[in-house]
């Protein structure tokens, strides 16, 4: 009768180690899954983030580039700058400020020989930018600086003040800025071509408002003579949205000159 040999401890070894070395083979290939999912982790936020800031990058550009009022003032800011290096331009609020030096003393409606020489000089150049940004002038004429046509509803001629009070016959500051804003008027407008310039609804272009020391500039002292000065305030015809996104879109990521 045979009898069946008994398994012997060594015989049960080979079986050990194969499990454990299967049970290493499987934490490897975890870990190296996991490192893998970390990896693809990062390179899905790093591209997340390149993606936004290309966003940003492009929404930034539309902002400057394809923003109507910013355009106009930026072209019509940069013809003025030529003959009046010392004016401030605003895109944003479509607001350029004329050197307050040159045009009034203290107290005074009367433009200086120098004054009226300067706004001479800025009339010139406002007929050579206006053109194209103006209804009654932009018809016949091929304006490729404006391909997108914006038009100017009104051009604002305002007066101010700085906060010294004024009394002259009866008269205070608010008399003082509206006589100040018909004397650049006056020069700048009815001395040239200007004064045909027309909207879409026909009416002048030019219009003229006082406002004495109420709107002081930003971060000054409201008597600072900084403060007595003329604005030409920007005031574009309206668009419906769906007439602008198109000059949006192809307005890319260019940013606007000031």
């Amino acid at each position: 009768m045979l009898i069946p040999a008994r398994r012997t401890e060594p015989d049960r070894a080979p079986h050990a180690e194969g499990e454990g070395g299967y049970l290493a083979s499987a934490s490897d290939l975890m870990i190296g899954l996991l490192f893998v999912f970390i990896i693809l982790v990062v390179v899905l936020a790093l591209e997340q983030r390149r993606q936004q800031q290309l966003i940003d990058e492009q929404r930034a550009g539309l902002i400057g580039a394809g923003d109507p009022l910013i355009v106009v003032t930026g072209a019509i800011g940069r013809a003025l700058a030529k003959v009046l290096p010392e004016i401030r331009v605003d895109p944003k609020t479509g607001v350029i400020s004329l050197p307050e030096d040159v045009l009034f003393a203290r107290g005074s409606a009367q433009l200086s020989e120098q004054g009226r020489r300067v706004l001479g000089l800025a009339r010139d150049q406002l007929e050579l930018a206006m053109p194209c940004y103006v209804d009654s002038e932009r018809r016949n004429r091929s304006c490729a600086s404006n391909p997108h046509g914006h038009e100017i509803e009104t051009m604002f001629i305002e007066g101010h003040t700085d906060s010294v009070p004024f009394a002259s016959g009866g008269r205070d500051n608010f008399d003082l800025s509206l006589a100040r804003a018909r004397a650049v008027e006056q020069v700048l407008v009815s001395g040239g071509s200007l004064v045909r310039y027309r909207n879409r609804a026909d009416q002048p272009v030019f219009s003229f408002s006082a406002y004495a020391d109420k709107r002081p500039l930003r971060g000054t002292d409201p008597a600072d003579g900084v403060n007595r000065r003329v604005d030409l305030r920007i005031v574009l015809s309206y668009k419906p949205i769906e007439e602008l996104l198109p000059a949006l879109r192809s307005a890319g990521p260019v940013q606007a000159k000031p």
